[in-house]
């Protein structure tokens, strides 16, 4: 196939014509669609719910250039600038996108311009940041009028963006600014941003990172070289975020101006955390301490009691000073996280006593611990009902028996990476609230029918990544009747077996039909599933496998009918030889990882799913397949597909012709292929197309995929590969590999080197055989007009005469009669009983009423009878006159008249009827001239005379008669 659209002015005229997009530096989409794996980590950094058609652009150098062409109707645009060319921006470029409420820019100016008496009515956020922490801040001038017209902006992020660089009154006029985030690892005095924002009245949140700041001193506004000089002070602040480096000194009163603190983080030693009730502040609801020094829990809970913190984080405490005393003074914390610093090594022994005193505690979470005894409720008379959340990192091995029985209202319970192996009967007696329990990254080796007992209330049960487990005994979860997620892994019983085969109905027992979601691994090992009986999940399970090989025994039990998202990890899923996703008949959502390596197991049955809505296939080879295209057939409801390091020869119609559904693409194909113009066809309802890695050969037949990508606007196409350090590709970059197998052009001067054709002369040619043709069209209907319809049926009448050159047998009726519906009563009481009655031979008729074929045309049955009838019989009656359907069909037998030159056609007029009435009916008074007709008699003695002479030339003649 050859094109001819890389040329400009004819790509021109197809993007003008089309409702197309492809922009060389920005991806266009709608984010209130699920994307699945559509690339949109440039927007990152804006509010994902906030999202609605979004622009992501990609190595822009010049904004006003390379973002030329973007749709004005976009609400979000996130922009990443190339790395190292400073130049100025203006804002008043952004005032062409009206709709325009989120804007992002990561990159360095020298200077920012305000937008002028261009506004942005609807802009409400703006981000402004650097290219990341490995990069200088950087230094731009942003004057006191550059932000001053965006009326509505109410939330303002800077990132690595210089304060000193900036007006003094750089936010001052911005009226309903309501949110201000500063990053800016350089800044060394907190009066910097606070004697800037002094005069935003709006304000309600401030969050500042600033990690340079190591001395919390008094404000003053002087360093700003203003001649202001007072204290500042907030009114409306209710959310103040502040997080420092390492502070040194904390000044009496310097903090003073903000009063109370959402959230406070930094680097404290004991005796600078001492200080920090000195620095004015009231209150704090969530506090973080972190260094290299140990802090005692003493000294820290009198911070706590000081300063009414709620939360409390603390990644430098001495977990050995832990105490019902030391802790006195922690008696308002809710949530506690204390982390013991490696270098640190604490009692062998905590007294877990000094939960007793924390009575509003409802979330503590322990990490780095080395308690061998982990005796948490020996020293409770009483249960602890205050406690709902339990998280403990252990150092040391240790077992598990019966710790936790005192917590009686615990909800969650987090023990991952615990280096677990032995979980005793009754381990969690006590726990009748638990909802969840998290053991993942343990060493469980075993798991018995009481390991879980007494948990009813408990929802989610995560046993992954326990590569020790060798036995699940029967029944081992049958008496959780509140589960509903559960996640087993890896299994390894028994060691010996080279297969590891699991019963689901031992395991689980009735509660098998209220999961919702199931997860079983056995890592790299073959796994055999019986499900054991024929219970039936009553919700919509999720079912997720992984194994070297998983193979089922009872493939046809009612339990598979009730999966909808199904997730399979192994080279080969089978049931019995056969591939086992068809037996999944209700599956919505199907992801499938296999091995390129993997012996060949024929996938054509995907396409029995006709329920599924997404498929997912992993490194699976389709080059080995029967039929790759059969796979996708009859897939009416698929709207996402992802293949990922996969194989296949082409891509072409056949494989997507039932996907009319179709929304998202994303295709990373492994080896080198073609892509056919058919294969977008059938996509009516394609959105997003991402070609990851694409590798395709030189060929005119991949050609259409530049001009098709560039110009149709209803479908968003993405390159992704390595030929662009960001990971997204312009066009213009692509490449292909030759017949020869080694060298690999450009894949656009290739396409304009070979595959086009002189434009010129393609458009001369067609302008004037189409002039030509219209000249032709309108000669012809003006001199033979009347005589078109005519020569057409002449023309079908000769083929078909020619077609049926035999015409022995080929007619299934005698006659077919014409007549008006207004003469049906002398049809059914006359005609029929004198003709189809009478015999033998036996006459058999075609009549419209009954012989027509339903739901066809009826032009088409009326032909199809005439030539399916050895004669056409036409009872002529001032209502036959009258009836224009009566007149198609005597045109019609006059046309097979004409054409077979043969005596096929009767008149029969079934009443007197003037000449004068009859000369308004050309056809029929010129037929009435040269055949010979019948007249039904008004004497019924005549009508037995009628009826032999009628029945005589109707009647097929017998052999004798045809030899002579």
């Amino acid at each position: 196939m050859r094109s001819m659209f890389s040329h400009p002015a004819v790509l021109f005229l197809w993007i003008q014509s089309s409702s197309g997009w492809m922009h060389p530096k920005c991806q266009i989409y709608d984010s209130s669609e699920d994307l699945g794996h559509f690339p949109t980590w440039i927007c990152s950094h804006i509010p994902h719910h906030a999202e609605r058609y979004t622009a992501a652009c990609q190595d822009v150098t010049a904004i006003e250039e390379d973002l030329l062409g973007l749709p004005p109707n976009i609400n979000t645009l996130c922009i990443f600038m190339t790395h190292g060319e400073n130049r100025s921006m203006s804002l008043g470029f952004f005032s062409q996108f009206q709709d325009l409420e989120y804007l992002c820019i990561k990159g360095c100016f020298t200077q920012i311009l305000p937008s002028g008496n261009s506004h942005l009515p609807n802009l409400q956020h703006m981000y402004l940041s650097n290219w990341g922490m490995d990069y200088d801040c950087c230094e731009c001038h942003i004057g006191p009028h550059t932000f001053r017209d965006l009326v509505n902006l109410s939330h303002l992020t800077l990132c690595s963006y210089r304060l000193s660089a900036m007006s003094p009154d750089v936010f001052h006029g911005i009226p309903l600014l309501q949110s201000l985030i500063i990053r800016e690892p350089y800044l060394e005095d907190l009066s910097e941003i606070a004697c800037r924002i002094m005069k935003i009245k709006s304000l309600v949140r401030l969050y500042v990172d600033a990690t340079n700041i190591q001395s919390l001193n008094i404000s003053n506004c002087s360093v700003l070289n203003t001649n202001e000089s007072m204290t500042p002070v907030f009114i409306n602040l209710a959310r103040i975020d502040l997080s420092f480096g390492e502070i040194t000194h904390i000044e009496e009163g310097s903090l003073a101006w903000l009063q109370n603190l959402t959230r406070l983080r930094g680097v404290f030693s004991q005796e600078v955390l001492l200080d920090l009730p000195l620095s004015g502040i009231k209150q704090i609801q969530d506090f973080s301490c972190s260094g290299i020094n140990v802090i005692d829990i003493e000294s820290i809970c009198n911070v706590v009691f000081l300063l009414s913190i709620k939360k409390l984080f603390v990644n430098n405490a001495n977990t050995s000073s832990l105490s019902m005393s030391s802790v006195e003074l922690c008696t308002g914390l809710e949530y506690m996280y204390l982390s013991v610093p490696l270098s640190f090594h604490p009692t062998t022994h905590l007294e877990w006593n000094f939960i007793s005193s924390l009575k509003n505690l409802n979330q503590l979470k322990i990490d780095g611990l080395e308690d061998n005894r982990l005796d948490i409720c020996s020293f409770q008379k009483q249960p602890i009902t205050w406690l709902t959340n339990l998280t403990l990192g252990l150092k040391n091995l240790m077992p598990f028996a019966k710790q936790f029985i005192c917590l009686v209202k615990l909800q969650y319970l987090d023990l991952t990476q615990n280096l677990i192996s032995n979980i005793e009967d009754f381990a969690f007696l006590g726990l009748t609230n638990l909802e969840s329990l998290d053991i993942t990254s343990n060493n469980i080796t075993q798991i018995n029918a009481n390991t879980f007992y007494g948990l009813h209330s408990l929802t989610w049960l995560d046993l992954r990544n326990n590569p020790l487990i060798h036995n699940i005994e029967a029944m081992s979860f049958t008496h959780l009747m509140s589960l509903r997620q559960v996640f087993l892994g890896q299994v390894h019983n028994p060691l010996t077996e080279p297969v590891i085969k699991l019963n689901l109905t031992l395991i689980f027992g009735g509660i098998l039909s209220q999961l919702t979601h199931l997860y079983i691994s056995s890592a790299m090992r073959a796994m055999q599933l019986t499900i054991g009986s024929n219970i039936t999940s009553k919700q919509n399970l999720s079912l997720q496998l992984k194994g070297q090989t998983v193979s089922f025994q009872d493939c046809d039990r009612p339990f598979f009918q009730s999966v909808t998202h199904l997730h399979a990890d192994a080279e080969e899923f089978l049931c019995g030889s056969e591939f086992m996703g068809k037996y999944f008949t209700s599956v919505e959502t199907f992801d499938y990882r296999s091995k390129l390596s993997a012996k060949r197991v024929d996938l054509t049955s995907i396409n029995q799913l006709i329920h599924l809505r997404k498929l997912t296939l992993r490194q699976v080879d389709l080059l080995i397949q029967r039929s790759a295209d059969i796979i996708f057939h009859n897939l009416t409801k698929l709207e996402d597909l992802e293949i990922y390091h996969c194989r296949i020869y082409s891509l072409e119609g056949s494989l997507t012709k039932d996907l009319k559904s179709l929304k998202r693409v994303y295709l990373h194909i492994e080896n080198i292929y073609n892509v056919f113009y058919s294969f977008t066809e059938p996509l009516s309802s394609l959105k997003h197309l991402t070609f990851d890695n694409l590798q395709m050969f030189c060929s005119c037949d991949n050609a259409w995929l530049i001009t098709w990508a560039k110009g149709c606007r209803q479908v968003e196409v993405i390159m992704l590969g390595p030929y662009a350090k960001t990971g997204m590709y312009a066009l213009e970059d692509l490449i292909c590999l030759s017949d020869n197998g080694i060298d690999t052009p450009n894949f656009v001067r290739y396409t304009e080197a070979n595959c086009t054709t002189e434009v010129g002369f393609v458009l001369f040619v067609a302008t004037g055989l189409g002039v030509l043709f219209f000249m032709l069209v309108v000669l012809v209907h003006n001199l033979a007009g009347p005589y078109l319809l005519p020569l057409y049926h002449i023309t079908l009448g000769w083929l078909l005469e020619a077609m049926r050159s035999n015409t022995r047998g080929r007619y299934h009726y005698d006659a077919f009669v014409s007549y008006s519906g207004k003469d049906e009563s002398w049809v059914v009481e006359e005609l029929l009983p004198n003709l189809e009655q009478r015999g033998p031979p036996f006459l058999r008729l075609c009549l419209h009423s009954r012989d027509f074929q339903l739901g066809k045309d009826i032009v088409e049955n009326i032909t199809d009878s005439l030539y399916r009838s050895r004669h056409t019989l036409c009872l002529v009656s001032r209502h036959y006159l009258r009836s224009n359907w009566c007149s198609l069909e005597m045109k019609l037998a006059t046309y097979r008249l004409q054409v077979e030159q043969r005596d096929i056609l009767l008149l029969v007029f079934l009443e007197k009827i003037p000449p004068r009435h009859l000369s308004a009916h050309h056809r029929l008074a010129r037929l009435l001239k040269t055949r010979t007709y019948l007249d039904w008699p008004q004497d019924p003695l005549q009508h037995q005379a009628f009826w032999d002479r009628l029945w005589a030339k109707l009647k097929p003649q017998t052999e004798l008669e045809i030899r002579g």
